[in-house]
């Protein structure tokens, strides 16, 4: 009924819980949320007791009272380590095949006040196999009557290293501001 590693008591009587079934990091603390089982009562320990023997943690969550399943049905999430979609987990899969790439939402640099420059980054992957990611920085000048945008593709390792540049030049012009504008 699944595509579980693993299998799962079922019974086919509607299901009265549900369990949120997440992988454990080395450490041993849940990271991923991977699924939603659902269970009779009769079956909530036992299938409690099998994801636990896995590696993963299961968390009983009260069912919506307008959600009805049936003892075993389970709901992979695919952004879970679970999943099998042929996709990074940070994906959002959506047009991979048409742009011939993975992407990830796009989060937009927002300051909460007026801005020139519109900057939002992202992360790519060709669907080449072996291509690593890349992070994509777009920005556009709003300031023109034809608003131009200028696109930057970095590894992710420059743009690692970007990142804790631009925290460092930001920390010493904030600094020089707190100091009336002296070194």
């Amino acid at each position: 009924m699944s595509n579980l590693p693993f299998t799962l008591p079922t019974c086919d009587q509607p299901a009265t819980v549900r369990l949120e079934v997440f992988t454990n990091t080395a450490a041993g603390l849940p990271d991923s949320l991977d699924a939603s089982v659902y269970t009779c009562e009769q079956h909530a320990d036992p299938a409690t007791d099998t994801i636990e023997g896995t590696n993963r943690t299961a968390h009983r969550v009260k069912m919506a009272p307008d959600v009805q399943r049936t003892c075993g049905h389970v709901y992979l999430f695919p952004t879970g380590q679970l999943a099998d979609s042929g996709h990074p987990r940070w994906c959002d899969q959506n047009d991979c095949g048409r742009r011939r790439e993975h992407r990830s939402g796009a989060v937009e640099v927002d300051t909460n006040r007026p801005e020139a420059t519109i900057v939002e980054v992202v992360l790519a992957q060709a669907l080449d196999d072996g291509a690593e990611p890349q992070v994509l920085i777009s920005a556009a000048d709003t300031t023109e009557a034809e608003p131009r945008t200028v696109q930057l593709r970095l590894s992710v390792s420059q743009g690692y290293v970007l990142s804790n540049r631009m925290r460092l030049l930001t920390e010493a012009a904030r600094w020089e501001r707190r100091n009336g504008g002296h070194w």
